[in-house]
This record gives structure tokens, C-alpha cells and sequence, in this order.
């Protein structure tokens, strides 16, 4: 990953190294307590996903401190099909792209690490409850070219107590 984002076009960046087993919940928090700025926007994503051109100026333009936030449906493709040779769904069911304003993770209180420090599986929606419950509201519409890689799950996490 870090290589990576080396050869990216982004300026600034930040890769965080964490030791132990895999957290989502703990790593996507270790993101966001790095950001110091109130004023930043912060968005939780996952590693395999296609982004459209223009996406960041979306996410800007539709997350609004202290009122709203951005979660995105996303196409999710089937195993061997890629955003060329497209096959799968939109993925109504799921909460796990997620942009914020600083201050706003703060107010909301970020991901629940110790509910959910190994575990995978249903911190998006815990995370959306507690936000809705915090007077933000979230946009969430069909993000055209916005496309999820299928991966196995298989192997992922070495915890047995991870679903």
C-alpha cells in the first residue's frame, strides 16, 4: 500500500503501520485520530474499490460540517469481472464508505473500537445509528463508476473471533 501511494498523484498522505491483529474498526480510527483539523474531511474506505474521476470533488461537494454526511452505494462486481467486463449489483446493504468532517467524527465519536476491536461486521451501521442520533444526516445515492473488487473473506483475519 505504501508504495502505492507513493506513485500516486496525492500530495498528502499518511501511512499508518499497526501491529497485531487486523482491526477495520481500529485502523480507519487510527486515520481519523491522526487528523488534527476540524475543518478536514475525513472518508472511511475500503482497499478494493475502483473510484470515478472526480471523486474527491464529489465527496467535498456533498458533506457538509455539522449537517451532513457522504456514504455512497457502490457497485459491488462479481468474482473475475472488472469495471471493463462488468457483472454484480449495487450494494444497498452496507454503510462501510463513510465521510465525515473532523469535528464531526469527533462529535460522533468515531468507530467503536472495543465493541467491535476484532470483529467485522455491522461497525458501519453502529456508526451510522450514533451519527443519525447526533442531529447529521447522510447522503447516500448510486455513485456511478464507484465499483467494489470481489474478494474471498477466506483468510483474511487469523482471529477466530472475527465473523
Amino acid at each position: 500500500v505504501e508504495s502505492i501511494m507513493k506513485n500516486s498523484a496525492l500530495k498528502r498522505w499518511k501511512y499508518i503501520k499497526k501491529t497485531g491483529s487486523f482491526s477495520r474498526s481500529g485502523g480507519l480510527q487510527a486515520g481519523i485520530d491522526y487528523v488534527t483539523n476540524p475543518n478536514s474531511i475525513i472518508m472511511a474506505i475500503d482497499m478494493h474499490l475502483t473510484l470515478p474521476v472526480g471523486y474527491v470533488e464529489y465527496i467535498r461537494r456533498h458533506t457538509v460540517q455539522g449537517k451532513m454526511g457522504y456514504a455512497p452505494q457502490f457497485f459491488r462486481l462479481n468474482p473475475g469481472f472488472t469495471e471493463i467486463n462488468i457483472n454484480g449489483f449495487w450494494e444497498y446493504n452496507t454503510y462501510g464508505i463513510f465521510a465525515l468532517y473532523k469535528s464531526d467524527w469527533t462529535v460522533v465519536g468515531g468507530f467503536d473500537v472495543m465493541k467491535y476491536t476484532t470483529k467485522w461486521g455491522g461497525e458501519d451501521w453502529e456508526l451510522l445509528d450514533r451519527t443519525v442520533a447526533k442531529g447529521i444526516e447522510m447522503y447516500r445515492l448510486r455513485h456511478p463508476g464507484l465499483m467494489h473488487y470481489y474478494h474471498s473473506r477466506n483468510g483474511l483475519w487469523d482471529n477466530p473471533k472475527t465473523q
